[in-house]
């Protein structure tokens, strides 16, 4: 497993665990989002450099082969008239090869290091990309959330309102129809029969007082 891999498990683990700890969510995967974009950045800038090593050691290698040829020229030149000079030739140009090969050896080993390490980082990229996406939709369906929460809040607060003034509209309906029930089960003929049938009781008691007083002077 890479170093990114590594790390993007391990980020994605730690987020796991914090966000059902805490209540900003949001806070805490934007910053794990931040520090897996620091150690691309910081990788990104280890494969710059390792770039212009393997361009040095490319340099280095083709001086060298540029040196080997002219040592062999060298060699050829002066053999029939200085042997040991020749040799002498001969045996720089074979340090020539040596180190050529050694810088060949080692500018294969920044070649598969740089391939991976670019690897690594393109994969990193599109697992931030992914993970960014994930967040945004998350955040959307938080702001979403809480605006129909709002929204629900204020329709109970307007239906409580409304529900009170029905109430009241009710009341006041009902103490009118009332009052106006009461007057107009008042019937003016019914109420002249009354009226007389509560005079001839009267009278009729009247009568039955005179009567008991005549009867107690006797």
């Amino acid at each position: 497993m890479s170093i990114f891999k590594r790390l993007s498990t391990t980020l994605v683990t730690r987020i796991d665990n914090v966000v059902g700890e805490i209540e900003n969510h949001d806070a805490v995967i934007q910053a794990s989002l931040n520090e897996m974009r620091k150690k691309i950045a910081q990788a990104k800038v280890n494969l710059a450099q390792i770039y212009r090593e393997e361009a040095k050691l490319k340099q280095q290698i083709e001086e060298l082969n540029h040196k080997q040829q002219k040592w062999r020229e060298r060699a050829i030149s002066c053999a029939a008239s200085d042997e040991a000079k020749a040799l002498t030739c001969l045996q720089k140009r074979q340090h020539c090869q040596q180190e050529s090969a050694r810088l060949k050896q080692t500018l294969e080993t920044y070649q598969l290091t740089s391939q991976k390490l670019a690897q690594d980082i393109s994969d990193s990229e599109a697992h931030i990309a992914e993970k960014q996406q994930k967040h945004n939709l998350m955040r959307a369906r938080q702001s979403s959330s809480a605006a129909l929460n709002a929204s629900n809040k204020s329709l109970d607060d307007y239906a409580c309102q409304l529900d009170g003034s029905f109430d009241r509209w009710e009341v006041k309906i009902s103490q009118s129809e009332m009052c106006h029930d009461t007057h107009s089960t008042i019937d003016p003929v019914e109420n002249d029969f009354i009226t007389q049938e509560q005079q001839q009781e009267l009278r009729q008691e009247l009568a039955n007082l005179l009567v008991e007083e005549n009867n107690n002077e006797h």
